[in-house]
């Protein structure tokens, strides 16, 4: 009887003291458009009024997840409008049920604060206001966007807004939403994030930015040189990003889909995959690669980039290594693969020019690429910075 008194009080005592994430991730909150927030208190804030009503809606119960560590908010259908950044929290999943239409609002009807450019940023609530919190990977982790049905965020063409920034993270999902209507800013931002899965979504209309380069997934380093990332709770440390697969998405009407348009000297993107994506109606180079290595371009459709006109591909690569873009199909395009070294322009052009790295099995891989009405149905490889009429290799496509 003793012992069997002792084993019940040990397994007491080893279900109280469990691993509170465990025991979080089962904690289900629902809410709807007509919610208030947890426990509805931030409903006496001067500030909660009718602009702002949903962003401390949802804002009331990721800061109930940061407290538990972690759990599932599930975000019944109708229309929310978020004026200012909700902080996501470790161990979360976001639910997006079959007819959400996430909104980025411009008013936040009071004097005390305007409205944020970001819907959502990857970084505890308690942190978020703390500089300089974030380094490498030590950020939050296992976070996931979940659509169901079609769930929808809109950026309403607001000037530089974006929909989800990752910095410093591990473990993301972000599955089966629709990304719509982009003006400067990209859908989303990830920097010095290691293992993420972007999967079923849809990117669809952009308009133009000044330069026509503005990516709807951005892959960057955190790099105040490059001026390309402002968030004040990171070390700007240049982390590049790793372990990153992108597939079966639809991309449509945009600068770019996908890509890096600065590099940090010496820093490089691992194992970026992008898999059996459709992207058509881009206005630049669809994929720009720079200063990735090992990565995995393959099996996607890329179709009417600018028209068919002008010097632009399906894909442009600098500073890459070890390539293995394979089984594309390249339609509509003047030019299907192109890879030359690179130097930024602007902020960052303090660094050298980067170089690629190919060898005759990325060479074999090239030549397993389709071309559907294409200018040029060969790859480009240039050796030199900035020669183009020499020290050259041109691979045929079939």
């Amino acid at each position: 009887m003793k012992l069997y008194k002792f084993l019940a009080a040990f397994l007491l005592a080893m279900a109280i003291f469990a691993s509170p994430s465990a025991a979080a991730a089962s904690k289900v909150y629902t809410i709807s458009p007509g919610s208030k927030p947890y426990k509805g208190l931030m409903t006496h804030f001067s500030t909660y009024n009718t602009y702002t009503k949903h962003y401390y809606l949802l804002r009331s119960y990721l800061e109930q997840l940061e407290h538990i560590g972690g759990g599932t908010l599930i975000i019944e259908k109708g229309t929310y409008t978020i004026s200012n950044t909700l902080y996501v929290p470790s161990n979360v999943t976001i639910r997006f049920k079959d007819g959400v239409k996430i909104i980025k609002g411009t008013k936040t009807g009071t004097k005390m604060f305007g409205p944020s450019k970001t819907v959502f940023q990857l970084i505890k609530p308690s942190d978020s206001f703390k500089k300089g919190v974030r380094s490498k990977y030590n950020g939050e982790k296992n976070i996931s966007f979940i659509g169901e049905g079609k769930a929808i965020i809109d950026l309403r063409y607001i000037t530089d807004a974006i929909a989800i920034v990752a910095g410093h993270n591990r473990q993301l999902k972000i599955e089966n939403i629709q990304f719509e209507n982009l003006k400067q800013g990209h859908f989303i931002e990830m920097d010095a994030t290691d293992t993420a899965l972007i999967s079923n979504n849809r990117f669809i209309n952009s308009q133009p930015s000044e330069n026509r380069n503005k990516e709807a997934i951005n892959l960057d380093t955190p790099d105040k040189l490059t001026n390309g990332w402002h968030n004040p709770w990171s070390t700007y440390d240049k982390t590049p990003n790793k372990n990153i697969t992108i597939t079966n998405n639809t991309f449509t009407n945009l600068d770019r889909a996908i890509g890096t348009h600065k590099y940090s000297e010496g820093k490089y993107h691992d194992k970026i995959i992008i898999r059996g994506n459709y992207i058509e109606k881009m206005r630049q180079d669809a994929i720009r690669v720079m200063n990735w290595t090992n990565p995995v371009i393959e099996k996607n459709t890329i179709k009417d980039v600018a028209d068919g006109g002008g010097t632009f591909r399906g894909i442009l690569a600098s500073g890459v290594k070890n390539p293995m873009f394979c089984y594309n199909t390249f339609e509509d395009i003047a030019r299907p693969i192109g890879i030359m070294p690179w130097k930024n322009n602007g902020p960052g052009s303090e660094y050298k020019v980067t170089y690629n790295t190919i060898n005759q099995q990325n060479i074999e891989a090239l030549k397993t690429n389709h071309i559907i009405n294409t200018t040029e149905n060969f790859v480009r490889i240039y050796l030199q910075y900035n020669v183009f009429d020499r020290d050259r290799l041109i691979i045929p496509l079939p």
